[in-house]
């Protein structure tokens, strides 16, 4: 073989030998990076568990029943004019605001009709012209409707398994929405004694009267919260801490040993992240409990103290709800101190 021949041969195994080690390089630099890709991949279409440790501490927990309804005048009146005398003039103008004593109504006989208490004028059947100067007040329309502005109420509309926890003088917080930096109060006046069957249960009228009227109007939309129960300085724990429900409900206490062991707990009232211990557990105690990380909603049913419904510590209480209204709102307020 000549010196050329040798010569080509070797530069074909040299470039042979580059290729490969090009494509082993390669290989080495791609694999990992599936891997990791389906390791990613895995991880995010699962969650994984994570254990907490936690000392137990006190909490105030409230249990409302919520809703919005319009602002309406909780005293109506309706003046009729006298039909044995002629009306001279009529100076009450529809949605116009009077003051109590105010001039609504004269008769040619210089006799008056007067407002009764601060108020609006809503509606005027009176008509204020010529032919019915000339006539006497006969008809039964013939009247002026007057609605207190001193006595505001708003009306919700809750669930009948709501009815229990609501009593007459309850007290209530009110927010208008046109004034959401005021706070108002108020408290329940009446429960309505009959109710209005709807998508499977019946919902029941109740009226709530503001305390103060400053601001606020006729025909305005308000926010009532009203608070049916509440627990102040109460033991509780996260809900993800409890095991079971009802009287099957148990936590892992952690031993001085550093064991964990299962303890029997009471429930009581229970808010969108924490339930009352109400035997079982003292504060101070240290619990174990297991977070699954990727899922955010917990549900548990079964919490004494809750009545209706199933609970998920992403929405509080899930159950009938009345447009809007007599659904139950669960608030905490010390929180419990995790120890990662």
């Amino acid at each position: 073989m000549s010196a050329k021949s040798r010569n080509k041969k070797g530069k074909k195994v040299l470039i042979s030998i580059a290729v490969l080690l090009v494509v082993i390089i390669a290989g080495v630099l791609t694999v990992p990076g599936i891997v990791n890709a389906k390791n990613n991949k895995t991880a995010a279409g699962q969650t994984s568990a994570q254990t907490r440790t936690l000392t137990v501490d006190t909490q105030d927990i409230k249990q409302s029943v919520t809703g919005s309804g319009e602002i309406v005048s909780g005293d109506e009146e309706t003046l009729e004019a006298d039909s044995d005398k002629t009306i001279d003039t009529v100076k009450a103008v529809e949605g116009q605001a009077v003051k109590k004593g105010a001039v609504l109504l004269t008769y040619t006989d210089e006799t008056t009709i007067t407002a009764p208490f601060n108020g609006v004028i809503g509606k005027v059947t009176i008509a204020d012209d010529t032919e019915s100067n000339q006539q006497n007040a006969s008809k039964a329309t013939d009247s002026i409707v007057i609605m207190s502005t001193d006595n505001l109420v708003t009306n919700l509309s809750v669930d009948e398994t709501d009815l229990n926890n609501i009593k007459v003088s309850q007290s209530a917080d009110i927010t208008i929405n046109a004034f959401p930096d005021t706070k108002y109060s108020g408290k329940v006046t009446s429960i309505s004694e009959t109710g209005t069957y709807d998508n499977g249960g019946s919902k029941f009228q109740i009226s709530i009267k503001l305390d103060k009227t400053t601001n606020v109007k006729i025909g305005m939309s308000a926010a009532v919260d009203i608070t049916v129960k509440s627990v102040t300085g109460v033991v509780a724990v996260p809900i993800e801490a409890v095991r079971g429900s009802g009287d099957n409900a148990s936590v892992m206490l952690v031993n001085s040993d550093g064991s964990a062991s299962s303890v029997p707990v009471t429930l009581g009232l229970a808010n969108q992240a924490y339930v009352q211990i109400v035997s079982g557990l003292s504060e101070g105690d240290v619990i174990q409990y297991t977070v699954q990380s990727g899922s955010s909603t917990r549900m548990m049913s079964g919490f004494g103290g809750i009545e209706g419904g199933v609970f998920s510590t992403n929405g509080g209480m899930q159950g009938r709800n009345g447009n809007g209204s007599g659904s139950r709102s669960m608030s905490g307020g010390n929180m419990a101190r995790p120890q990662n």
